[in-house]
């Protein structure tokens, strides 16, 4: 008797305690979630860009160099810009495709394609801002195992237009401005049709030996051609330049529509985020990167 009085107790307590939880939450119910298109939304119109990282959450320096040492070491640039563009880029994109679950108030997501150096995956946590004033949501937590009954995959890139290397390219870029125009190293003082005509050409070459990178921004999908006019000798050397390609569809096929061109080290984080290891980029984008970081170790030094 004494058993199962302590055992009807026992029951009666687990009752009340449920009837308790059950009330609670009635009174004070969880918050809805955010939709999507609200979540997305906090990033504001430049998508894609760190700018709009920044702007739907922060980032910690401590979670930062936390998810650095985790991951495969390679490097990041001055301030970790690359790996801000690269988390800019996925961050988005997961949220946009869905690729994330709730662990109460937190988001759960991949941290795009990075691993540990044993191939382990790695993800994020992502928690409301409690600061009034700041960001929206803040990056709280880093790892491998995160405590969720389904692990998220990471975003998908998705397929890119296949390149035609006889597409017509159309160089708009600037060379009349006396502050903005491109600078082109022995084709200053040509006339303007044979500067355009030179950076379509070396364009044009660069496609057709497989050398262009990969590159997303908020209007779509394109590439990264380097562009050598001094010398063609060593393709894993830095180029003069790099154009993007914006690709423009129409009836007659793709073009390339040219409207700037960049230092080769400023393409690397648009591109890194492309790709599942940097070892994938072409060996041109490496060397820019490489002899950049150098440059800036020294001028520190």
């Amino acid at each position: 008797m004494l058993r199962v009085y302590s055992l009807l107790n026992s029951t009666i307590r687990n009752v009340d305690n449920l009837l308790s939880t059950f009330m609670e939450s009635a009174v004070n119910p969880d918050p809805p979630r955010p939709t999507i298109e609200q979540l997305l939304a906090s990033f504001g119109e430049e998508e894609l860009s760190i700018q709009a990282l920044f702007k739907f959450c922060y980032v910690p320096a401590g979670r930062l160099s936390f998810l650095k040492d985790l991951a495969v070491p390679e490097e990041w640039g001055a301030r970790d810009f690359a790996l801000l563009k690269y988390l800019a880029v996925h961050m988005h994109l997961a949220i946009a495709q869905g690729a994330f679950v709730w662990n109460g108030d937190q988001l759960v997501m991949a941290a795009g394609q990075l691993t540990t150096a044993q191939g382990a995956p790695i993800y994020l946590g992502i928690s409301p801002n409690t600061q009034p004033e700041g960001n929206p949501w803040v990056v709280n937590w880093v790892g491998e195992r995160p405590s969720t009954p389904r692990l998220p995959a990471p975003p998908i890139i998705g397929p890119w237009p296949q390149l035609d290397t006889g597409a017509e390219i159309i160089v708009a870029c600037e060379f009349e401005h006396p502050e903005r125009r491109v600078h082109l190293p022995g084709l200053d003082d040509a006339p303007i049709v044979a500067r355009m005509s030179a950076v379509a050409g070396a364009i044009t070459w660069a496609l057709k030996r497989g050398q262009a990178a990969r590159q997303i921004h908020s209007a779509g999908h394109g590439w990264f051609a380097p562009v050598y006019l001094n010398s063609r000798e060593d393709l894993l050397a830095t180029p003069d330049f790099v154009a993007p390609l914006l690709v423009q569809h129409s009836e007659e096929g793709p073009r390339y529509i040219v409207r700037s061109v960049l230092s080769a080290h400023n393409a690397y984080a648009p591109a890194r985020a492309m790709v599942e290891r940097c070892e994938q980029l072409p060996g041109w984008l490496l060397s820019s990167w490489e002899e950049a970081a150098e440059d800036a170790s020294e001028s520190e030094a």
